[in-house]
């Protein structure tokens, strides 16, 4: 089967995990005999090759804040839909898989269903629905952009896309799309999956620690990730008798007012995180192995949780939030201990609680392998995803014969 990978980035170019993934499932499925396809922008890179175009655009550079911009968003839809339509009609695919739009606009959507090819979406994110039309208003302002995006600029709205064949990355991630006004009431939910053998577990006995511990956080640095919960709610411990001395790493980058506030969280709580920065995908497996706790403090709904996959297929114990898609595979004082987000003083409760019990640490980190290990494999995740593009591709090409 020829499929076509429509994505915002490639790597190289990445902002994250998901464009890492976008690049395992591409070359998963070509083991698996299937001929691949990737059409991408040349945003921080216009290196093709045979297998990836770089040739979409961006409206605007992911390194800087993006505004609403509706001429800019109609220019960039409009020069998408012809690159999309004129490297479909080349590569003529038996089915395209979009991956993410993030800036891209609705233009290469649109393009794909208008070739007649079956259009299979994956959602790792809500993203998509910041591309929905304007809902009618008789306030001047929202009918005035009700107005331009049903008869002006339609083209940088959602409307006449179909989504005939979608999944979620979650269940919650589902749910708030469609609350958004994107109808995927079909969506199937494919829970992503990570490659376990790359993040083999600790080869010290399950739930030991370092002296000091050491906790990890990895991730995005923004408010809404909660990072300064971790640094009050060890302020908080610091005053208790009997907790272990700790060190803590935070791993990942983010605007430059959150990390002054960071790191005046810290001054004012007493302790010294070591940060560390973005840490290249390739060595977070050993990151991993060398700490002893996985603390993960999101204030708002993720989507989902590959870096707790992560951190649990090596052995770690986790503290986590679960009020997102985390939620759908963490169970508390089963895989992880968990926690009301934003809240320190409960975070200091379950830490002090994971500090002071071996048997506690042991049998969840015992166990979050083990949920790995059953429902968590990067070969169930890409198995699932390639049943869909051949149902999908085969189900098209019946009807159209």
């Amino acid at each position: 089967m020829k499929i076509m990978i429509i994505s915002n980035l490639y790597p190289p170019d990445v902002l994250g995990g998901y464009e890492i993934l976008c690049e395992q499932v591409a070359l998963q499925l070509e083991q698996k005999g299937h001929e691949i396809q990737v059409l991408t922008s040349d945003h921080g890179s216009s290196d093709s090759c045979e297998q990836i175009t770089r040739t979409l655009k961006v409206y605007r550079p992911f390194s800087e804040k993006a505004d609403f911009e509706r001429a800019n968003r109609s220019r960039t839809a409009t020069y998408n839909f012809s690159v999309t339509a004129e490297a479909v009609r080349k590569t003529a695919p038996d089915v395209i898989f979009i991956w993410s739009l993030l800036r891209l606009t609705p233009g290469p959507a649109r393009a794909a269903e208008a070739s007649g090819i079956p259009v299979f979406y994956t959602f790792n994110d809500e993203n998509i629905a910041g591309f929905a039309a304007n809902h009618f208003s008789l306030k001047p302002r929202a009918l005035f952009h009700w107005f331009m995006d049903r008869f002006i600029t339609p083209e940088i709205t959602l409307s006449d896309i179909r989504f005939t064949h979608t999944t979620c990355i979650s269940r919650v991630t589902k749910e708030n799309i469609i609350a958004r006004g994107v109808p995927i009431h079909d969506a199937k939910v494919i829970y992503q999956g990570i490659p376990i053998s790359r993040f083999p577990i600790r080869t010290e006995e399950p739930g030991m620690l370092h002296e000091p511990v050491r906790l990890l956080y990895a991730g995005q640095l923004h408010r809404y990730k909660g990072v300064h919960t971790i640094i009050e709610a060890l302020g908080i411990l610091s005053a208790q008798k009997g907790i272990p001395p700790v060190e803590l790493t935070i791993a990942g980058t983010g605007p430059e007012d959150y990390l002054k506030e960071l790191h005046a969280a810290a001054q004012q709580a007493g302790i010294t995180p070591k940060f560390a920065g973005r840490i290249a995908h390739e060595q977070m497996p050993g990151t991993y192995r060398v700490h002893d706790l996985f603390i993960f403090p999101s204030i708002w709904q993720e989507p989902f949780g590959l870096t707790h996959l992560e951190a649990m297929a090596s052995g770690l114990p986790v503290i986590s939030t679960t009020n997102g898609g985390q939620g759908e595979f963490l169970v508390d004082r089963k895989n992880c201990l968990s926690f009301t987000p934003g809240d320190p003083a409960d975070l200091a409760d379950k830490l002090g609680s994971m500090l002071s019990d071996h048997r506690l640490r042991a049998a969840l980190a015992s166990e979050a392998r083990a949920t790995v290990e059953r429902s968590f494999t990067y070969t169930r995740y890409v198995d699932e995803l390639e049943a869909e593009l051949l149902r999908i591709a085969g189900e098209d090409a019946h009807v159209t014969r």
